[in-house]
C-alpha cells in the first residue's frame, strides 16, 4: 500500500468524525499528526473533540486567546547603540511562522488549508514524523498572468532560465529587489512554470507531500480533483479506499425533488457558464432571475429565508432575485453548515477547468476529467443545503450538462467508474 491513502466517500458518511478516532490513538501510541481542514471555525470543533494538551494550532491577531509574541533581544537603545541595559522587545509570530516552530518542537497541529499551502519548498524538512490528515482537497497549482514583454524582459536580462525539457522557471539573480520581486519569491518557494507565452504557473512544492510519513486525503470524487493529476505528474503513488454504495445513493434520489419544466428548454451545454453568464443582457438576465423566483415560489413553495442560489462572484448580483436575493452561497463552497436550513437551491453555474490548466497538464500527457471535476463542485455545493441532515431538498439546475451529470451519478455511473479506476492506481 502506498504511503498516501485516499478515503472517497460521500458527504455525511464519517470521514471526519473517523479522522478525529485516529487522531485519538495516535495520541495514545505517541504518533505526530498535522490536521488540514478547511475553514478556521473547525479549528476549534476539532482541537475541542481531541481535547488534549498535546493538540496545538497556530493563533491570528484576530483570533481568541493569547496572541503568541517570540522574546527579541537585540541589545540596541532608542538611538541604535550596543547597550546592554537595552529593554527587550516583543516580536509577534504569524501564523506560518508559529505553525513551522510546533512541527519543529514536534506537536500536533490543527490548522487550515490556507496556512498549509503557503508553506514554502524549504519547509519541507519539518514533517518526516508526522502524519498529515488533509480533510477536503487543496488546489496545488495557479496560473499567473504576465506580459510577453515583461517575461522577455526577466530573461533578456538574466534573471531567470527556463528548463528547455519541463519549462520550469528558475529565478537566478539572487540580489534582484525590483519589479519582479514577486516572480523571484515565487520562483523560490515554490516550483514554477511557464507556459502559453503569457502564463507562470505556481506549483505547490511536491516534497511537502513525498517527506511526511503518511499522508491521508478525505474527500469524494477524488478522481476529479486536481490533486489526482498533480500526483501523476510526478509519479507519487496513492491508494483509495471507498464504501460507497447505489443503496447511498438512492436515498439521496428519495431527497431531492430535481427540477423539470419549461424553465430548462434550454438544452446548450454552455449555457451558465463564467463568460456566458459574464455576458448576459441585463433583459436575459431578468429572464432568469424571474424563473428562479417563480420555482421557489409556486413550484418548491417555500420562503425566501429557505431558499439559496449560486452563481459565479462576477454575476452574483446581476442574478440575484427577489425571494432569494439574501441566499448567495459561493460555487465552490464546501464542507461548511452554516446553511444546511436551506430547502430549496438553485445551481446557475457550469463549471470548466480554466483553459491554463488544462494546458499545463496536456503538455505533460495528463488529461482532466473535467466532468467529474464539474460534478464533484455541484455535489460539494448540493450539500450545503439541508440534504446535509438527510432532509428532502428542491433543486433547480437549468444547465443541462450540469443537470445531466447530477441525474447520471444518482444512477450510479460514477461509483462504477470509481470502482474501475482505484484498480488502475
Amino acid at each position: 500500500m502506498s504511503k498516501i491513502v485516499v478515503y472517497d466517500e460521500i458527504m455525511g458518511s464519517g470521514k471526519t468524525y473517523n479522522a478525529i478516532k485516529r487522531m485519538k490513538e495516535y495520541l495514545s501510541e505517541n504518533k505526530k499528526f498535522i490536521y488540514i481542514t478547511p475553514f478556521k471555525k473547525e479549528i476549534t470543533r476539532v482541537v475541542e473533540a481531541l481535547n488534549s494538551p498535546e493538540v496545538f494550532a497556530p493563533i491570528g491577531r484576530d483570533d481568541n486567546g493569547d496572541i503568541p509574541f517570540e522574546l527579541e533581544y537585540d541589545y540596541k537603545n532608542a538611538d541604535g547603540d550596543f547597550d546592554l541595559n537595552a529593554k527587550p522587545k516583543f516580536k509577534y509570530l504569524n501564523k506560518r511562522a508559529q505553525f513551522l516552530k510546533m512541527a519543529s518542537n514536534g506537536v500536533n497541529i490543527i490548522s487550515t488549508h490556507a496556512l498549509f499551502m503557503g508553506l514554502k519548498r524549504e519547509d519541507f524538512s519539518l514533517f518526516s514524523d508526522y502524519i498529515l490528515i488533509l480533510d477536503e482537497v487543496a488546489t496545488p497549482l495557479k496560473p499567473y498572468k504576465i506580459t510577453e514583454h515583461d517575461f522577455n524582459m526577466l530573461k533578456n536580462q538574466d534573471m531567470i532560465i527556463i528548463d528547455k525539457n519541463t519549462n520550469q522557471v528558475k529565478f537566478i539573480n539572487d540580489e534582484y529587489i525590483g519589479k519582479f520581486k514577486e516572480v523571484k519569491a515565487l520562483c523560490n518557494n515554490s516550483t514554477v512554470y511557464y507556459l502559453d507565452k503569457i502564463f507562470l504557473v505556481w506549483v505547490f512544492p511536491i516534497e511537502i507531500f513525498r517527506e511526511f510519513k503518511e499522508v491521508q486525503i478525505l474527500t469524494y470524487l477524488f478522481e476529479g480533483s486536481l490533486l489526482s493529476p498533480y500526483f501523476k505528474m510526478y509519479n507519487i503513488e496513492y491508494t483509495i479506499k471507498s464504501n460507497n454504495s447505489i443503496s447511498q445513493l438512492n436515498e439521496v434520489k428519495r431527497l431531492l425533488n430535481i427540477y423539470e419544466g419549461v424553465a430548462n428548454s434550454d438544452n446548450t451545454f454552455n449555457t451558465f457558464s463564467k463568460s456566458w453568464s459574464e455576458a448576459l443582457s441585463s433583459s436575459r438576465a431578468k429572464k432568469i432571475t424571474n424563473n428562479v423566483s417563480n420555482i421557489f415560489k409556486r413550484n418548491f413553495k417555500t420562503k425566501s429565508h429557505e431558499n439559496a442560489y449560486t452563481t459565479f462572484k462576477s454575476c452574483k448580483s446581476k442574478l440575484a432575485g427577489k425571494t432569494y436575493t439574501k441566499g448567495f452561497i459561493a460555487i465552490n463552497a464546501r464542507a461548511s453548515n452554516e446553511n444546511r436550513h436551506k430547502k430549496s437551491m438553485a445551481y446557475l453555474g457550469n463549471r470548466y477547468f480554466d483553459p491554463q490548466t488544462i494546458n499545463f497538464f496536456r503538455e505533460r500527457g495528463i488529461k482532466l476529467n473535467e466532468d467529474l471535476w464539474a460534478l464533484s463542485e455541484l455535489i460539494q455545493w448540493i450539500w450545503r443545503g439541508c440534504i446535509r441532515d438527510k432532509k428532502a431538498m428542491n433543486l433547480y439546475i437549468p444547465n443541462s450538462r450540469m443537470r445531466s451529470l447530477l441525474k447520471e451519478w444518482l444512477e450510479g455511473k460514477y461509483i462504477v467508474e470509481n470502482a474501475k479506476l482505484k484498480k488502475a492506481v
